[in-house]
Order: C-alpha cells, then structure tokens, then sequence
C-alpha cells in the first residue's frame, strides 16, 4: 500500500492532475514453471509448487507470465498468492488438461486493472480456435497461444499492454511466423503505445532468426537495453545450476518503456529449484 501511495504522491501536481510526464515503475517476471503432467520423479509438480509460489512472492512483481500451466497450477497459484488474480484460457479448449497448457497472465490487483484482454491462436487463424482434424481430434495440444491485456495502472491512469506467450521447440518456420505475427499485432497499436511482450521463444535472443524478426517492427529486447544485468544470460537449467549461454525466456518491450534493470532469477532451496526454466525478472519505467 505504502508504494501505491508513494506513486500516487509522485505523479500529482499541484492541482491534484496526474502528470502525463511521471514515470511508473513496473516491475514484470516471465516464468515457465513446467508442466504438472512432465514426468519428472523428485522434481515433479508436488516437490516444486511452493519454490514457485516462493520466486514469485520474493520479487512481487505487478505482472507474472506463466508458461505450461495448467489447470491444477494455475487454480493452486491462485489459492497461494491473494494479492494476485489472473486472466487467460487454455490453448487447447479443454479445461487446461494434458498439453492444453495455458499462458496466464497474473496482476496486482489493487495496483493494476484489466480493462481489455484476449487471446489468439499462432495459427493461420489467429482469432479462430484451430479446428479439429478429421477423427475429431485437434491439433496437438490445441496450438500455440497468446495471452494479452491492457492494464489501467490504478494510481496513476497510465496504460500498458502485456503479451505473454510460449512458442513450438519447433525452430524455424513456425517460429518465425509466430514471432512475425505477434510483432505485426504490437506494431499495429497506436504510435508510442507502452506494451511488453514476454515468454518462453525457445530459441536463442540475440543471434537466432526468431529474434531478429521479433525485434524487426520496433520491440526491444529488456536484456539488452538494461541498465543492469543481473544472473547468467542462460535461462533453461533443466532443474540444476546453469550451464551454457542460450537465452530462451525473453522480455521484450515497446513504445514508452525504459528498463533499469534485469535478472534471471537462480532462486533454489538447497540446489531444488522452482523448475526447468529460470524464471526473468525485470524493473521497468513506463515514460
């Protein structure tokens, strides 16, 4: 409450108006948290679920993207982290059951309001749910999605959109149409619209073609634009300490976004760690 009113305070002026010109801090984490249906013995769901709800509680970001949750993750994250709700759909329509993962999007909720959200599909029928095929089944695991919002920050009346999403371990085509069309609908907002764009790419930022045309309509990469880098630019552990250099989870940003700094996040209980994936973190300033 006191950072909510020290926000407030900041950005009125004498008459009482908001400042247009105020920066607002936001703070924001990405974070695949592995699948509950993974078959993983010591690190399976059950041992690893209150490390998750630990990382998060321990950064309290306004805004959390989970990746691979499912219906049973994301009902208890809902029940172990009050100050938070969310909002989204499973990809494949079916409850958020077996590979019908979903891209939630978690938020503070007495700081930040939901005014508009959505979803689509990274198909070639981005606002259509993909059709099942003949025998009646879908697509595996439904297709991939994105799970959007524009937030209405509560102190202050700024806005921002947020874009989560988990793209195909397919690289290559599929990738890079995904990434395309994500970038198109970013570049699409109006002029200057502050908006992030956050998730599992599975593919490395910096050097792969995935990135190069997910940065090519004007999103920036956090990673590189922070003024401080914290943790190993590795962010896939497979549960153990990092090794390697590739830099799968990303947060990229647009518009009137600036980034003070950056983290991949290597929070671990005696060497178990919350998942395969290191959760990233960063601190942002809405212009």
């Amino acid at each position: 409450m006191r950072t909510v009113v020290a926000i407030l305070l900041a950005s009125l002026g004498a008459g009482g108006a908001p400042l247009a010109s105020a920066q607002v801090p936001l703070d924001v984490m990405t974070f695949n948290i592995r699948t509950a249906s993974g078959r993983d013995g010591d690190n399976a769901w059950p041992h690893r679920k209150d490390l998750v709800v630990a990382t998060i509680e321990r950064f309290a970001p306004q805004v959390v993207g989970l990746q691979e949750a499912l219906d049973e993750q994301i009902e208890y994250l809902d029940g172990m982290l009050p100050d938070y709700r969310w909002l989204g759909i499973d990809r494949g329509l079916n409850g958020g059951v077996g590979l019908s993962e979903a891209t939630p999007i978690f938020y503070r909720y007495n700081e930040l309001s939901p005014i508009e959200s959505g979803n689509f599909w990274l198909t070639a029928t981005p606002d259509t749910p993909p059709l099942r095929r003949d025998g009646g089944r879908r697509r595996r695991g439904g297709g991939r999605i994105v799970t959007w919002a524009r937030f209405h920050h509560r102190a202050t009346g700024r806005q921002v959109y947020v874009f989560n999403t988990h793209l195909t371990l397919r690289r290559g085509r599929s990738q890079l149409d995904s990434v395309d069309l994500i970038a198109t609908r970013v570049a699409a907002l109006p002029a200057g619209t502050a908006v992030i764009v956050m998730g599992d790419f599975n593919n490395s930022a910096e050097d792969s073609e995935t990135w190069r045309v997910a940065t090519a309509q004007g999103l920036r990469d956090a990673w590189v634009l922070a003024d401080e880098q914290r943790g190993p630019t590795a962010t896939y552990g497979d549960f153990g300490p990092p090794e390697g250099t590739e830099r799968v989870d990303w947060i990229l940003v647009g518009g009137g976004v600036d980034v003070r700094w950056v983290e991949t996040v290597l929070y671990n209980d005696d060497g178990r760690y919350p998942s395969d994936h290191y959760p990233v973190a960063a601190g942002l300033e809405l212009q």
